[in-house]
This record gives structure tokens, C-alpha cells and sequence, in this order.
């Protein structure tokens, strides 16, 4: 098989794994899709069987002392970084908010988002852009954003020895790295979205791998954050691709040459800012503009995305415009959706993977470019927007920046070529014991 067959291969079988992760929820404990779940709010009484080699929680939520629902609170050694909330005790009485599964035998289980109030887990957390730490608490239902502006760590290189440990209770597993053999993990390991895929053909690792990793060391989060480098001594990404603020940066009132920012893990997800921004007018800043902003862009999942509507999302985009003293333009009534009018065009440029158009089942031809109208409450189309299907780019230029910006299209079925040849071996979904 030539390198070129096999590489096709490749990224159909990677495209076939994640069509099936995004539109299908598992009947056991691990892979769920966050849009298959119905999210609850259920109050009761924790019960907790503490006589299996990991303790198990359930629910009796009508008092009658038998277990209505089993509770989900990720893998045995999992606890939030940007809340206090802990697992309950035997015979607690709690409040859980979270992801409903009706197990066709008749149990119900509820993946925990929130016990008594406090933050528990994000379903959907694009966690590759977490590295200034958690700033949304619950961005998958309150729509807070999860930019960061400048406010991150420095990199500092690092290199590491370990085992893998999955976290697979969503659809695309968690990889983090356990140094010291004890079953827990002592970094979160950042391989970017699972739509990046370097061009080597280096897959990522599968739980239970011994790997070896070098990459940047961010201690924003209770478990330290490693964006890896190199796997196994392969190059997974250039560690140059960063900058000092992971493709951000500020731009000036006086600047006389434009200056591009993007993406962290795509430097064709961008955006490129002229001189002369200054002198338009804000959304709810009564005309004022700063003499100086920081600007970023994320791309994170379609369904961090508010009101998506019926659009078919193949790559969304957040965009913060923060102040020297940390505020966002984009805010509006303390949550995100808001926009910018600058006084010289920006230019923007954002890539789509082959792997995100084949998952998502988009006809290539109908991509387009929409941004969110704070104004009108609803998605505008690029009218001028030129797709290019050869490198895989929307590019348009505009005065106004929106908060969210979000390539979509139509959806259709795709006949492939050799179904044979596409069965995917060694593409499977694993499961990782337990997920209690």
C-alpha cells in the first residue's frame, strides 16, 4: 500500500470514527454524545455502594429508598479545578443537574454537570483552549466564552515518561499522563482538537499506552497542562506555532503596519487587522474605544456555539476584544454574543479539515461563512465570502467583528468508494474502566 493510499485511508477510517462519536451515544458508561442527552435537574437522596473496588453513586429521588438513577461523576479520580463541589455522601441530600441516559434496559443514568449548584463538568469543553484555566464555569448552557485574553502561564519545555490515562465518559476521550505508576494522573496532555492531525500520520495515544512526550508546561489547572510536542519522537506540532500568547496579541491606535492573530492550534483559523482600526464604534460602549486591544480567536466545538439553531456547524469560532484592564468589547449583560465595528476592514481566513467536513457529512460546495447579529438575534450570511475548496479556506473581509463566527452547510451522504476497505480497524472507540 503506497504512503499516499494508506494516508487517505487514514483520514476517511479517522472521518468514519468521528461521524459515528458525533451521532451516536454508547448503552455502557463512556463516549456519550452531550446532544443525544437530555440535561435534568433531579433532587434526592445519594446513595453510594462503597463495596466494589470503586464506589458507585445512585439517586433515590423519591424517597422511597431504592435507587431511581445511577450517577455518573466521571472517572474515580476526576474533581473540578474552578469549583469546591465534591462528591456526596451516603444518605446526603443533593441536587443534580446533568445528562440523562435511558438505557434501553430500563435503568436511567445522569452524567453529572452541576451537584447542589456548584460546577461539576462542561460535556462539551474544548478543552485544547483552556489554557488561561476554566473562565465559563457552565459556557456549554450560560454562554460566558472561553477566552483568556493574556492572562496564561508561560510555556516552559518540558519532557516526560508515563502511561496514558483516557477519560472517555464523552465522545472524544481526555488523554492525561501518569508519571509515578499510581493510577492518577499528573498532567492533562493537550494534543489540540481531535479534528488536528499532523501531517506525519502520528495517531494519538490509546489508554494504557507507555508513551514519551515532549511539550510546554502550563500550570493553570489543578492537574498541569502539557501541550505536547513531539510523541514517541515524532513531531506532533511545532512548539514555534505559539508566539507568546498562543497566536493572540494586542493591537495600537497608532500602529502603522497591520498585525495577524490566530488560532492556537490552526494558524489559517486568523484574522488580520489593519492600521487605522480606531475611530468606529463599539456595541455598548457608547462610542468609546480603546487606545489599545487584545485580540483572539478560538475555535472551539460546534456545540460550544450558541443558538445554532438548524445550521449544520462544521467549525465555530469565538472572538474576544479584550481592554487593558481585561474587560471584553464582545460582552454584553455579562455574557458573550456581541460585536465590534472598527474603522478599517478585517480580513479573515478560517480553514476546515477534511476530517470536520466528512464527520459533520457537509457538501463542500454549500460552506459558508455566517456571524452572529447581536442586534437581530440571528446567524447573517457572507454575502461576499469566497470558499475555497483546493485549500480548504473561507475567506471575507468586514468592518464588523462578531463574537461567533461559525462555518456550516448541507448536509448530504456521501457514496464512498471501497465500503471494504473502510472498516476502520484499529479506529475503534475505546472504553476505559470505570467511569463510576
Amino acid at each position: 500500500m503506497t504512503h499516499t493510499l494508506f494516508k487517505r485511508l487514514w483520514g476517511i477510517a479517522f472521518a468514519l470514527t468521528l461521524m459515528f462519536a458525533w451521532n451516536v451515544s454508547f448503552a455502557d458508561d463512556g463516549h456519550y454524545h452531550p446532544d443525544s442527552l437530555q440535561t435534568v435537574t433531579v433532587s434526592g437522596t445519594a446513595i453510594v455502594d462503597s463495596s466494589m473496588m470503586r464506589a458507585v453513586y445512585f439517586l433515590d429521588s423519591d424517597g422511597n429508598g431504592q435507587a431511581d438513577y445511577r450517577l455518573n461523576f466521571g472517572p474515580w479520580w476526576y474533581k473540578p479545578d474552578s469549583s469546591e463541589a465534591m462528591r456526596p455522601a451516603d444518605g446526603q441530600s443533593i441536587t443534580i443537574t446533568g445528562g440523562l441516559v435511558e438505557h434501553a434496559q430500563g435503568d436511567s443514568l445522569i452524567i453529572v454537570y452541576e451537584i447542589d449548584g456548584e460546577f461539576w463538568r462542561n460535556p462539551v469543553e474544548p478543552s485544547w483552549d483552556m489554557m488561561g484555566g476554566h473562565q465559563n464555569g457552565m459556557g456549554h448552557h450560560n454562554n460566558m466564552g472561553f477566552a483568556f485574553g493574556w492572562m496564561h502561564d508561560s510555556l516552559r519545555a518540558i519532557a516526560l515518561n508515563g502511561s496514558v490515562i483516557a477519560d472517555t465518559t464523552f465522545v472524544f476521550a481526555k488523554l492525561y499522563l501518569d508519571v509515578d505508576a499510581d493510577s492518577v494522573p499528573d498532567y492533562f496532555l493537550n494534543f489540540g482538537p481531535p479534528w488536528y492531525q499532523p501531517d506525519n500520520d502520528v495517531q494519538r495515544p490509546a489508554d494504557g499506552d507507555e508513551i514519551r512526550i515532549t511539550g510546554g508546561l502550563l500550570n493553570n489547572h489543578d492537574i498541569p497542562m502539557v501541550i505536547v510536542y513531539t510523541l514517541n519522537g515524532q513531531t506532533w506540532r511545532d512548539s514555534s506555532a505559539f508566539g507568546p500568547h498562543f497566536g493572540s496579541g494586542w493591537i495600537y491606535d497608532d500602529m502603522d503596519e497591520g498585525r495577524y492573530f490566530y488560532s492556537p492550534f490552526d494558524s489559517l483559523d486568523g484574522m488580520y487587522v489593519r492600521p487605522g482600526w480606531k475611530g468606529g464604534m463599539d456595541h455598548g460602549h457608547n462610542g468609546m474605544m480603546s487606545d489599545s486591544l487584545f485580540c483572539q480567536i478560538l475555535e472551539v466545538f460546534p456545540q460550544n456555539i450558541p443558538n445554532r439553531g438548524e445550521n449544520h456547524v462544521l467549525a465555530g469560532y469565538e472572538i474576544a476584544m479584550f481592554n487593558p484592564d481585561g474587560s471584553n468589547n464582545m460582552w454584553m449583560d455579562d455574557m458573550n454574543g456581541g460585536h465590534m465595528n472598527m474603522n478599517s476592514k478585517v480580513d479573515f481566513n478560517f480553514h476546515y479539515t477534511d476530517i470536520q467536513l466528512q464527520g459533520e457529512r457537509i457538501d463542500e460546495n454549500t460552506v459558508q461563512a455566517k456571524y452572529w447579529d447581536d442586534r437581530s438575534n440571528q446567524w447573517v450570511v457572507v454575502q461576499d465570502a469566497v470558499l475555497d475548496v483546493n485549500n480548504n479556506t473561507v475567506t471575507f473581509s468586514s468592518t464588523e467583528v462578531s463574537n461567533y463566527v461559525i462555518l456550516s452547510g448541507e448536509q448530504t451522504v456521501t457514496a464512498l468508494d471501497d465500503p471494504a476497505a473502510l472498516t476502520a480497524n484499529g479506529f475503534v472507540l475505546r472504553q476505559n474502566y470505570p467511569n463510576p
